[in-house]
Formats: structure tokens, C-alpha cells, sequence
């Protein structure tokens, strides 16, 4: 029977390319091979024979997204609790760089420390830079929805006018492009910070 079970593992099969490159930017250096091959050995030889193909890379993405989650979720409620404000208080507290949700100066804020965070943990900077891209989409994400909340018709509104479609998605772009701007600022600050420290430790 083991020997059975054992001609059943696929040992070229291969979970999601975009979430093994998503989990490689995340980790440090010292575990970019070991950590993903881990995981493959695990997708390949249990959850491949025993859950099937579908709900195997379904496993596998839930995997990375626990790393990821795990690396953003300081930021995710603090960029949450930013953009809650921004609707709950009068204007001008909290002043935007240009006329869109996700890019005010707290937020700003924000995707610097995420990127920051992220780089100083893992010694890379383009792990900074996915924090603070992540952390900026899931803010942009929780901003709707507490908008959509607090206004339901606005659930409907891209269907009765569906160049909404167009506003929403530019939106999402200059939201994704503020994370970029700011996380990288981070991200080079935290690089900078981690090896400032392994030179002072030796």
C-alpha cells in the first residue's frame, strides 16, 4: 500500500507560480529556499494525493496569504481605522495629497511604516515593498466597504452607470501607485536600518 501511495505523488506538479513568488518576496533571505521547498514537499506529497488538485492550490494560496497576512495585519488596522475616520470626521483633518480615497497624508504615513516594518524584518527591500502595496490595497478595499455600509446605494451605483467601473479602478491605480511611492520610501529607509544594526552587532 506504501508503495502505492507513494506512485501517486506527482513530483512535477506545481501550486499557484504567482503565490510562490508573492511568498518568496516575503521572506528573508536565509529562508527563501527553505521555506517554499518545504511547502512543495508538503503540496506535492500530502495535500496533491489527498485533497485533489483544486483544493490543494487552494491550500497552498491560503498558505502565503497567512504569511502575508502575518507580515501586514499592524498596518491593515491602522490604514483601516485611517480611512473609517476619514468618513466619520468632518474634512480637513486629515488632508489628501490629490482627490482620492487612500492617498491622505496619514495614509502616507502609514504605507512609510508598513514598508519599513516589512524591509527591516526580512533584510529586503521588496518585502517593504509588498507589505506597503498590500496594506495600501486592503485599506483601499476596507474604505469601500465601510462606504458601501454606511450608504448602501452606492452598491448599486456602478450598474445604473457603468463608467463608475472606469472611476473605481483609477482609483485603485493611484492607490496602488501611492503604495508603491510611499512603501519604497519605507522599504529603502528599513533596508537601510537593518544593516545599519547587523553592522553595529558585529
Amino acid at each position: 500500500m506504501a508503495a502505492e501511495g507513494a506512485h501517486m505523488i506527482d513530483r512535477h506538479a506545481r501550486p499557484s507560480g504567482l503565490a510562490t513568488i508573492l511568498l518568496r518576496a516575503m521572506l528573508r533571505q536565509a529562508d527563501i529556499e527553505s521555506i517554499p521547498g518545504d511547502l512543495l514537499e508538503e503540496y506535492r506529497e500530502v495535500k496533491r494525493p489527498s485533497l485533489g488538485r483544486l483544493r490543494a492550490d487552494v491550500w497552498y494560496v491560503s498558505q502565503v496569504l497567512s504569511v502575508l497576512w502575518r507580515l501586514i495585519w499592524p498596518w491593515v488596522v491602522m490604514i483601516g481605522a485611517v480611512s473609517v475616520l476619514s468618513r466619520a470626521l468632518p474634512r480637513g483633518w486629515n488632508p489628501g495629497l490629490v482627490p482620492a480615497p487612500g492617498v491622505s497624508v496619514l495614509d502616507a504615513v502609514v504605507l512609510c511604516g508598513s514598508g519599513c516594518y516589512g524591509a527591516m524584518r526580512a533584510g529586503r527591500v521588496v518585502t517593504g515593498l509588498v507589505t506597503a502595496v498590500a496594506t495600501s490595497l486592503v485599506g483601499f478595499t476596507l474604505y469601500f466597504v465601510y462606504a458601501a455600509i454606511t450608504r448602501p446605494s452606492l452598491l448599486l451605483a456602478p450598474f445604473s452607470n457603468p463608467f463608475i467601473f472606469v472611476i473605481l479602478a483609477t482609483l485603485l491605480l493611484i492607490a496602488s501607485s501611492f503604495g508603491v511611492g510611499f512603501g519604497l520610501l519605507g522599504a529603502l529607509a528599513g533596508r537601510w536600518w537593518h544593516r545599519a544594526r547587523r553592522i553595529t552587532l558585529t
